[in-house]
């Protein structure tokens, strides 16, 4: 599946994401406490306010152009300092309008180590066991296996950071309030170029970001739509590449349980194999 623009969720594990956004803008004024806030000042405070979250969950669906017959759903839970630790499962994957067989599973990430549990990949692992055990640091030179960039469209579903790029938008303005999940929230709708996002990041996060794009893509737009509750954190993320050879793709991320605690446990050890070489080769035989 192609796609120009990418914001979160995880390779074979996950899914993907469609990350940028917006400060700048114009817009009809929200209320918060006492205050009236632009949509441009609202967006900031939201980009702030999400920035202090270190955990929460999340519904991903990634659609392509045209008739969205290439999809991927996905779900999670996520704690993002003091590192990276997440469980993820891969509800549906389809290409061309027809179920990618096998490719549903789960996904652990903790402590620099990825386990994963798709079907597809059982004939890779050894003893038999339905988990994959992946070293990041180690895949990519033994296997081939690039396990960094799965782990890598997971950090792209991170509200934070899609937030703080949305300050970049020079037309955000205010829908309305509107019910998402049972939660009132105000709408806010805007585009940003992947330059403008750029601009609002560090000089770390905006090399690491820059990467999620092809060369030559600082002026194409990025049409996003985002819901935030009273709290001021996202509760839902509709984001549109409008690229200029005419390739896009639609994320929708749902998020909700900011801050609660979450619990990431490795897999019991005898479900867990390693990655199997002779299987890649073609000596392991699949499982019935």
């Amino acid at each position: 599946m192609k796609r120009r623009f990418v914001v979160a969720a995880g390779g074979t594990a996950m899914g993907t994401a469609l990350v940028l956004a917006g400060c700048g803008g114009t817009g009809a004024e929200t209320s918060t406490g006492n205050m009236k806030l632009t949509a441009a000042e609202a967006l900031v405070k939201t980009s702030q306010k999400t920035g202090r979250a270190d955990t929460f969950k999340a519904d991903l669906t990634v659609t392509d152009t045209g008739d969205g017959a290439n999809r991927v759903r996905a779900s999670g839970q996520f704690r993002l300092r003091p590192e990276l630790t997440f469980s993820a499962q891969l509800d549906e994957m389809s290409r061309n309008g027809q179920a990618v067989p096998g490719a549903q599973g789960q996904a652990i990430y903790t402590g620099n180590v990825l386990y994963a549990k798709v079907p597809m990949l059982a004939r890779f692992v050894g003893e038999g066991k339905p988990w994959l055990k992946v070293n990041v640091d180690q895949a990519g030179r033994q296997f081939g296996f690039d396990a960094g960039a799965l782990v890598q469209q997971v950090q792209k579903i991170n509200p934070a950071e899609q937030t703080r790029m949305f300050t970049g938008s020079k037309d955000v303005r205010r829908v309305g309030t509107e019910k998402v999940d049972g939660v009132d929230t105000t709408h806010y709708t805007g585009t940003v170029t992947v330059q403008d996002a750029l601009g609002r990041l560090d000089a770390q996060a905006r090399e690491k970001v820059r990467a999620w794009f092809p060369q030559g893509a600082a002026n194409e737009k990025i049409t996003f739509d985002l819901w935030t509750g009273a709290d001021q954190l996202p509760r839902k993320l509709v984001s549109k590449g409008t690229p200029a050879k005419g390739e896009s793709g639609t994320v929708t991320v749902l998020y909700r349980d900011y801050g609660k605690p979450i619990s990431v446990n490795p897999p019991p050890a005898d479900q867990v194999g390693e990655l199997s070489l002779s299987g890649l080769l073609g000596g392991h035989k699949p499982r019935n």
